[in-house]
């Protein structure tokens, strides 16, 4: 994403190749729209492009000489005066430097250029090239004026600033009443568990709008492309899901895939119930009783809940242990591969591969049973010392009695 859109609205009067990239704050432009509109000025220090050294007039043309008093002057069209562009010519204007690789590279090597061209796929510059002003331009995401930078906490367009930018359209019913479009995107964003990861924890790399639409590109992704775009990140599920599609000979295309069970939105933190073909399964929304899927759901759901109920008896069973006072650090480290199994169980889930997931659920129980095992076995022996204990402890007894009685002896001797 570029650093905003006003660096892009630039050489509409002369080349700024040609011009001091020093500040200018003693323009007629600031003196003037000062007392008009102190505010906006205002904000102008806080502007990436006016800290850069770029001022009103590398945006709007016209003659920001010192001392010009008249407005007929400052907005002299033969100095290349435009005024307020419209809507439909902000992203040309923007792109008159955010497409320019040579200027561009004078503040930042790295910056793209080429975000116009990639606005034009996208739905928002669809609209806008063909004549329809309402759709989103650079300065609705990016403001006007004070435009920060996007590594700025405070920018529009930063991870946690971003969907609360999306937002004051795509939650306007009034904004998307034209176009028959849902307005509770956000609403169900905020319930997911990348919104908490993002909002609540401050996780800069849990996914906003900008991340499965794209920034300026941005397109809803379609149904064949949900796997991939969920993939960018569950890069891991996304592979065991192709994976099936090629060794079944499966067209998963047609149905909306990963959205099926996590949803778009709202997606929330998976549960184990929503394996299985229990209430809360997401696998009964397509399979019913009788077909093979739904058996398959039922087999795999029952060795994960084994797996899981076995570990958490292993670990009970050596955390008493180690409390009583046993020495269970060796077997409690290799109870861990079974929460490896479990974790890899939990991933397999999108293979639909009933042979591996129940090979991997088995050899996480046979870790657990194993635990569990280490655990008796602990146990045994705490009772064995204590038995033991308990022995010597009779025998020292027997003993310091027997001496007791001998000396009483001697002393009635």
């Amino acid at each position: 994403m570029a650093a905003g859109p006003l660096l892009a609205l630039l050489l509409l009067a002369e080349p700024v190749a040609a011009k001091d990239t020093t500040p200018r704050t003693d323009t007629s432009c600031v003196s003037c729209h000062g007392q008009i509109d102190a505010e906006m000025v205002g904000a102008l220090a806080n502007d990436v492009h006016f800290q850069k050294g770029l001022s009103c007039h590398d945006c709007h043309g016209g003659n920001p000489a010192s001392g010009i008093d008249d407005p007929a002057l400052a907005h002299d069209k033969k100095k290349g005066w435009t005024g307020k562009p419209s809507r439909l010519q902000v992203p040309g204007l923007c792109a008159r430097c955010h497409a320019d690789a040579a200027f561009m590279k004078r503040f930042n090597p790295h910056l793209r250029v080429d975000q116009l061209s990639e606005y034009r796929t996208s739905v928002h510059g669809k609209k806008n090239a063909e004549g329809d002003p309402r759709p989103a331009i650079c300065v609705d995401c990016h403001g006007v004026h004070g435009i920060r930078a996007v590594s700025d906490p405070r920018s529009s367009v930063y991870p946690t600033n971003l969907a609360p930018t999306c937002a004051r359209c795509h939650a306007s019913a009034d904004v998307m009443k034209p176009y028959n479009l849902a307005t509770n995107q956000y609403e169900s964003y905020r319930t997911s568990v990348h919104a908490k990861a993002l909002h609540d924890k401050g996780d800069l790399s849990a996914p906003t709008c900008n991340d499965c639409h794209g920034s300026h590109g941005a397109v809803p992704p379609g149904v064949g492309a949900v796997a991939n775009v969920c993939g960018s990140c569950h890069g891991r599920e996304a592979t065991l899901f192709r994976e099936t599609e090629a060794k079944k000979k499966m067209d998963l295309s047609l149905c909306i895939q990963c959205m099926v069970c996590h949803d778009n939105h709202a997606v929330q933190p998976p549960k184990p119930e929503m394996l299985g073909v229990g209430p809360q399964s997401t696998c009964t929304g397509c399979h019913s009783p009788g077909d093979p899927e739904y058996q398959m759901a039922a087999d795999m759901a029952n060795a994960a809940a084994t797996l899981r109920e076995r570990l958490a008896t292993a670990k009970d069973t050596l955390d008493r242990a180690e409390r009583a006072g046993m020495e269970v650090s060796a077997d409690r480290f290799a109870l861990q591969e079974g929460q490896n199994k479990l974790v890899e169980v939990r991933v397999l889930t999108h293979s639909f591969d009933r042979e591996r997931f129940l090979a991997a659920a088995g050899e996480g129980t046979a870790v657990a049973d194993g635990g569990i095992a280490a655990g008796r076995r602990a146990f045994r022996e705490l009772r064995n010392r204590r038995l033991g204990l308990g022995v010597s402890l009779l025998v020292i007894l027997a003993v310091i009695t027997g001496l007791y009685l001998k000396l009483r002896q001697i002393e009635k001797a």
